[in-house]
C-alpha cells in the first residue's frame, strides 16, 4: 500500500501546482457577433472586460460619442464612431 501511495504522490503535487497557477487569474478571448471580447478575472474578485467591434456588422450608432458611468461596483467606458466602430471597457471591483 505504501508503494502505491508513493507512486501517486508526484502526480498529486503536479495537479496541486497547476491548480494554484490557474487560480492566480483567468482570462478569456472570443468573438461574438463580429466583436472581439477579452475578459480577465482576478482572485480578488476584480474583473475587466474589453469589447472591440469593427464596422459593418449591423450596428446602428448615429454619430460619434463617448460615455463613462458607474453601475454598481463597475466603471463602464463606451466609445462609438459614425463608421460603426464600437469599443467598450468594463472594470469591476
Amino acid at each position: 500500500m505504501k508503494a502505491s501511495l508513493l507512486s501517486v504522490m508526484p502526480a498529486l503535487l503536479v495537479l496541486a501546482s497547476a491548480a494554484s497557477a490557474l487560480a492566480d487569474g483567468r482570462s478569456q478571448k472570443y468573438r461574438s457577433n463580429g466583436c472581439e471580447v477579452e475578459r480577465k478575472f482576478d482572485d480578488d474578485g476584480k474583473s475587466e472586460t474589453k469589447v472591440d467591434c469593427k464596422p459593418g456588422y449591423g450596428r446602428a450608432y448615429v454619430g460619434a460619442g463617448k460615455e463613462e458611468f458607474r453601475q454598481g461596483g463597475c466603471e463602464i467606458k463606451r466609445e462609438w464612431k459614425p463608421n460603426g466602430e464600437y469599443k467598450e471597457e468594463v472594470k469591476c471591483k
